[in-house]
């Protein structure tokens, strides 16, 4: 039996608030991902607490029971907690979420209340020890600073080199997850291929990125598996000022990854969540997607003049659509409303 890879879940805004509608949001990933012998995956948003970390504007949490059932529906057996959204709800919310996961006997590193806690996990999947460790590159701000107690694995290459050799010991399986990248891009950089590969060579057997909320290229290097960025898996919609709202469309369509024994990947489930976070079967090939976007990116990287189209079609043109095309956004309405032309405007700046 072996294990699937999934991106970020955030359980907050309408998954929270609409607990009945979940079990036919994830009825049919639910009845996919328990085949496998469970999933593994980034773990987005706290449980709720009254304390709010106030070096965010953000706020994102999950509600406690609404938590429990859809980590248990999604067949979750082991989280990252390292990012940059886990203390959004302070030290209380990172406990609360430590407690509940215990109780669900879902293991987790990344972030603790202890150094064990935050350290790496080692659970079974069938006959085979897997040793997954966390981390958070600053560039993602995890606003951590204002607690002193607490514990939050911020991305060290040498100290991640170090942790894998250790792992290596004890397990036959070496997972590591890196919070890292840009935020709704779906390229990664030069620095993260260079850093991904150097662990894969100091004896990861998997990389697993997260942070971008896109579905980004993965490769397989020496022995190796390199995802650099797996995606939003589900990610709440929410209201706000009496309005839907939710993350840019290019977020929803994902993929669940189960690696094979030697480093191949033995099957993709492609994912698109719709209005209201409800997750069908997408249609994209996921191996010629990803064919396209390494030979994109080889362009990207050779060429200043592809490099700055794409950018400009990531900060402007993307942003323009979602402006007034996103799930929740009327084009007439968006168009005769006051402010607009100042709003664009500020995206070529």
């Amino acid at each position: 039996m072996n294990f699937a890879l999934a991106g970020d879940i955030a359980l907050n805004g309408l998954i929270s608030s609409e607990p009945l509608s979940n079990s036919r949001r994830y009825g049919w990933l639910a009845g996919e991902l328990g085949e496998h012998g469970g999933v593994i995956a980034n773990l987005e948003t706290p449980v709720v607490s009254g304390e709010r970390n106030q070096g965010r504007n953000a706020w994102l949490f999950a509600d406690r029971e609404v938590t429990l059932e859809v980590l248990k529906q999604l067949n979750v057996i082991c989280v990252s907690l390292a990012n940059n959204h886990i203390l959004d709800c302070g030290r209380e919310g990172l406990a609360n979420t430590l407690r509940l996961l215990g109780e669900a006997g879902i293991y987790h590193a990344g972030a603790g209340l202890t150094p064990e806690q935050a350290g790496p996990a080692y659970f079974k999947v069938g006959e085979r020890t897997i040793a997954f460790a966390a981390y958070v590159h600053q560039s993602t701000h995890p606003a951590a600073e204002q607690y002193g107690d607490i514990f939050l694995n911020l991305f060290d290459p040498l100290r991640a080199a170090g942790d894998i050799g250790i792992m290596k010991q004890k397990a036959d399986t070496v997972i590591v997850s890196i919070h890292w990248g840009t935020d709704y891009s779906f390229w990664h950089e030069e620095w993260q291929m260079a850093t991904a590969r150097q662990l894969i060579d100091a004896g990861a057997d998997i990389i697993m990125g997260h942070h971008s909320h896109t579905l980004q290229a993965y490769e397989r290097y020496g022995s190796g598996l390199i995802f650099y960025g797996l995606g939003s898996l589900t990610f709440g919609d929410f209201v706000r000022n009496g309005r839907r709202y939710a993350l840019f469309r290019k977020t929803k369509k994902s993929a669940v990854f189960v690696p094979g024994r030697t480093g191949e990947i033995e099957r993709a489930i492609p994912t698109l969540e719709k209005k209201g976070n409800f997750i069908v079967r997408g249609r994209v090939d996921i191996q010629a997607r990803n064919r396209r976007l390494e030979v994109i990116n080889r362009l990207r990287v050779r060429n200043q003049t592809v490099r700055y189209l794409l950018r400009f079609q990531e900060n402007v043109l993307y942003r323009i659509y979602e402006y007034f095309f996103g799930y929740y956004m009327n084009p007439a309405a968006r168009l005769v409303q006051f402010g607009n032309f100042r709003k664009i405007t500020r995206l070529f700046r």
